[in-house]
């Protein structure tokens, strides 16, 4: 019987990333409110915001019975540089200064993951509500950009609904593409952390892929 997976979230890349990885799952958007507080620091922030929206989305599936495993996963994803989070850009004329403030420097890219079994499925203990979280942080190099490139970016990109107002997908990867550690974290879901929270779990995904 294969678990049923509930993503957390309104991201169209974590879930193309998924559906890519063969990993059948429904989208059950968390309409939380997220926090971010500087003084706490980046893992802090994005695990807190990836756990309220699994916590969220999981509470409408509590006590249901149900034969079927099922699991709850959240994310978010904010990005450093020097001693600032940021987090989606408000609109383009942000975006901008963050590109122009990146231009030719380096920045963090942290995501958080929250895992929650939210069925009562064991047959041998009971591991209903149990909670797993992680995350994943890497290093991108920004490439030196002027007025005319992040104007001629942000016009074909468009990228206001992502941490720090950038993608590394497409256009993208003509300014971001110096990138140590997990390309898919940058993209909001590091697969290989999420493959390691599943196996505490008791699930392959490799197994799981379809």
């Amino acid at each position: 019987m294969k678990p049923q997976i509930i993503l957390a979230s309104a991201s169209k890349r974590r879930s193309k990333i998924l559906s890519e990885c063969g990993i059948p799952h429904r989208i059950v958007v968390s309409k939380a409110k997220e926090i971010l507080l500087p003084d706490k620091g980046a893992v802090y922030n994005v695990l807190y915001n990836a756990c309220l929206k699994a916590k969220t989305v999981a509470k409408r599936y509590r006590n249901r019975a149900n034969s079927v495993p099922r699991y709850v996963l959240g994310a978010d994803t904010l990005v450093s540089f020097r001693h600032d989070l940021i987090a989606k850009p408000r609109n383009k004329q942000e975006a901008k200064q963050l590109l122009t403030k990146f231009s030719g420097k380096t920045i963090r890219v942290y995501t958080g993951l929250c895992l929650i079994d939210v069925g009562s499925h064991h047959p041998v203990r009971d591991r209903k509500n149990k909670t797993l979280k992680s995350a994943a942080c890497s290093i991108v190099k920004v490439k030196k950009i002027d007025n005319k490139m992040a104007d001629d970016f942000l016009k074909i990109a468009g990228p206001f609904d992502k941490a720090g107002g950038f993608s590394i997908e497409g256009v993208g990867s003509f300014i971001f593409d110096d990138i140590r550690g997990s390309f898919y974290n940058v993209l909001g879901l590091p697969t290989m952390r999420l493959y390691e929270l599943f196996k505490k779990m008791g699930i392959d995904l490799i197994h799981l892929s379809s």
